[in-house]
């Protein structure tokens, strides 16, 4: 056993020549065993990061192996050497080998929130542990940050008044440090840097050393926000908060736009001064172009200039769920003309959401003759369904234009739109012209697909105010009934 304290446990190990041993990043290998009756001696080599040591021991000798350092890191008994016969393979060592006790120091600090602003208290909770197995003496704690020469000034007073003595195998200590964030020009990551110096039980020095970035704002706060879940066809308000949380007074100019999926006037550019701890308020109406799910609206930017150099801030970008139906309709003519009777067909598709009961009255003005089919509708379709429908009528004179038709269509919460399909003239055939509808197949006549509004921004009908009154009814005792 050896004399000093700063050694732990042993293992014990029986080699032939040739074998080798593997001890706390060390192998040990016996080369060779002498032939001298009276007095056999063992070559031992010991293999460490590519270096190699020799040493010859006899039984009962002790070796300490030392690194770079001086510091003593292993030590090796020969206990025993056993040799049978001049050329016989049966030679064998016993080794008892001690691992040095070391002390270990693990670092981790947390901080007490993700994102500091000039001014604020940054709070760091550090917690040193002793993860060896030997005694870690004499410990100093230094705190230094890499970029901040005025900072690091207060943490070296702070590091100061960290000392501990002792530190045994499995202890932890913790530490409490406040300080102040810098005041820097832009949104930037700081590295707070924990070093612990300390000694063994044999006074052999050991240092380690950890790194906590930490997050600290610029001067400048800009957020963007939205109600995240909308209902189709109601205006929304966008507002863009500015707040100068540094210490000296900016100019700053703020963009913003609703990005392609909502509508909106607009936004001019801003510009405008705020001193320290001022916010600017700005908002702007927005309306979706369709339900869906997943939209995104741009980030604001906000930039500003300090020192003649220009820096950026971004902020975030809403998502947002518009729920609701969508019908889109269009209107052809199928077949006809010959003795004035025309087949229109509409075909009704709901490209929202959410599902949609569907109204339409007088499709058909009372000049045309209806030969079958119905002149109102009143139908459900669920979201990405749709429905044809077609009719048979007769033109006075053998030509008419039909007037635009008014689906009025509404959610399970009463929320009433409506989508206006175009006006369709139809045309008596020449019987000198040929049928080029009946060569080439069914003539359909694309129509422009209107916009859904709200109930609200509904002109009303021609037909009058009583219409829509009824229509309103209807449709809320309808939803009730689905």
């Amino acid at each position: 056993m050896p004399a000093s304290s700063s050694w732990g446990e042993s293992i014990q190990a029986e080699l032939h020549p040739g074998e080798r041993v593997e001890v706390d990043g060390y192998s040990i290998e016996l080369s060779d065993i002498s032939v001298v009756p009276d007095n056999p001696a063992a070559l031992l080599k010991i293999h460490s990061n590519g270096s190699i040591s020799s040493t010859v021991m006899r039984a009962g000798e002790f070796f300490v192996l030392k690194d770079a350092h001086k510091r003593e890191e292993l030590g090796i008994k020969l206990e025993e050497i056993r040799r049978e016969g001049y050329l016989s393979n049966e030679s064998r060592a016993t080794l008892e080998i001690w691992m040095r006790s070391r002390p270990e120091i693990s670092i981790s600090m947390s901080p007490d929130r993700d994102v500091y602003h000039s001014g604020d208290q940054i709070r760091v909770e550090v917690f040193v542990e002793n993860t060896g197995d030997g005694n870690a003496e004499s410990i100093r704690l230094n705190l230094s940050e890499h970029h901040s020469y005025v900072l690091n000034e207060t943490l070296k007073e702070i590091g100061k008044k960290m000392r501990r003595s002792l530190l045994r195998p499995g202890e932890v200590w913790m530490e409490r440090i406040c300080f102040p964030a810098p005041s820097i020009p832009e949104r930037e990551s700081i590295e707070l840097v924990a070093a612990a110096e300390y000694f063994d039980a044999d006074s052999n020095p050991y240092r380690s050393e950890t790194v906590l970035p930490i997050t600290v704002a610029g001067p400048v706060e800009l957020h963007k926000h939205v109600h995240e879940i909308q209902t189709f066809g109601r205006t929304y308000y966008v507002i863009d908060t500015v707040r100068n949380t540094g210490n000296v007074r900016l100019n700053l100019s703020l963009t913003d736009n609703a990005g392609d999926a909502f509508q909106s006037e607009k936004v001019p550019e801003q510009r405008f001064d705020l001193a320290p701890g001022e916010t600017k308020i700005t908002s702007y109406a927005v309306k979706a172009r369709s339900p869906g799910e997943g939209l995104v609206l741009p980030p604001a930017r906000c930039t500003y200039s300090i020192a003649g150099s220009t820096y950026t801030v971004i902020s975030e970008s809403p998502v947002v769920d518009v729920l609701g139906p969508r019908i889109e309709a269009r209107r052809y003519v199928s077949s006809g003309g010959d003795h004035d009777v025309f087949k229109v067909c509409m075909d009704v598709k709901n490209t929202g959401n959410r599902y949609a009961g569907v109204r339409a009255h007088r499709i058909f003005p009372e000049r045309v003759e209806m030969l079958d089919g119905k002149n109102d509708l009143s139908f459900a379709l669920s979201p990405g369904s749709s429905r044809t429908f077609c009719w048979s009528i007769r033109c006075p004179n053998g030509s008419c234009a039909l007037p635009p038709v008014d689906l009025i269509y509404f959610d399970s919460e009463n929320n009433i739109f409506r989508c206006d399909v175009p006006s369709l003239r139809l045309e008596k055939r020449s019987p000198e012209i040929p049928d080029m509808s009946r060569k080439n197949g069914t003539e359909r006549t694309e129509v422009e697909i209107s916009e859904p509004i709200r109930s609200s921004d509904v002109e009303p009908h021609p037909s009058g105010f009583a219409l829509a009154l009824v229509l309103l009814i209807s449709a809320l005792i309808w939803v009730r009934s689905l």
